[in-house]
């Protein structure tokens, strides 16, 4: 995984000293990976005081590469990323849940036509080209909210997030590694999503188009997850993160 920005240096989450080519290690033992070298705290910064998970995973797997380049075995550090995931996944799980209420749902059906008369506000296309789903996908999505409040195979979904979970219980560093390429993206979305902003209790925004949205969202989320044992993700770049934060955010009414 790799989140570079251009323009003016910004502060590196990931950057670890000595670590990188020519990094010391052992006799024997492959050089740790070094996946998150370029990832920065401005990407974030919009919302990183309401969204505590994701910095917090960030800062736990700059730990773990440090502790891999210092010649640890990291196991501490292993141990937090994973807590840290498994809450993001548990998110995911609540999240997909809670779309299926009853009172919810009559709230997101009444409040779609704010969603789709929205011209400033598309957050479900910003999630989906994070997600790299397409315009069908936003369109069903679309759909199922209209019919009955809530879209998306969230039983589905929610099974696959218990999976990663379980998953998770038995992972060394390499299989952490994968699993980071793999989940990171969806990771990243429900932390966001299920955050007291941008879609959660908005003091600015409309709460009614902020409810729509979120349902939408967490529909994408739970395809993203149907489809995650299938899929292949390209490395996640800064402004992408920006432009998701930009594009979940519910314009000032």
């Amino acid at each position: 995984m790799s989140l570079t920005a251009g323009g003016p240096r910004r502060e590196d989450f990931f950057k670890v000293p000595g670590k990188g080519a020519g990094a010391p290690v052992k006799p024997g033992e492959k050089p740790p990976v070094d996946r998150t070298a370029s990832l920065s705290v401005g990407a974030f910064q919009p919302v990183i005081a309401a969204v505590p998970m994701p910095r917090r995973l960030f800062e736990h797997e700059k730990e773990r590469a440090a502790a891999l380049a210092a010649g640890s075995d990291g196991e501490r550090e292993l141990k937090n990323v994973v807590a840290d995931l498994d809450v993001a996944l548990t998110t995911a799980v609540l999240l997909l849940r809670g779309v299926e209420h009853a009172k919810a749902r009559e709230r997101v059906v009444e409040a779609v036509p704010l969603l789709v008369g929205s011209a400033d506000y598309q957050p479900l296309d910003a999630a989906a080209e994070f997600l790299d789903l397409d315009g069908e996908d936003v369109a069903e999505i679309l759909d199922g909210l209209t019919e009955q409040g809530y879209a998306g195979p969230t039983e589905e979904a929610i099974a696959q997030a218990e999976d990663l979970r379980e998953q998770l219980r038995q992972v060394d560093h390499e299989k952490l590694d994968a699993f980071l390429e793999k989940a990171l993206r969806i990771v990243v979305l429900v932390s966001f999503t299920g955050a007291a902003a941008p879609l959660g209790a908005l003091t600015e925004g409309d709460p009614q188009l902020a409810e729509v949205a979120k349902a939408g969202v967490v529909g994408l989320a739970a395809v993203a997850l149907q489809e995650l044992p299938s899929s292949k993700y390209e490395k996640v770049e800064d402004h992408e993160v920006e432009d998701l934060i930009e594009g979940l955010t519910p314009p000032v009414r």
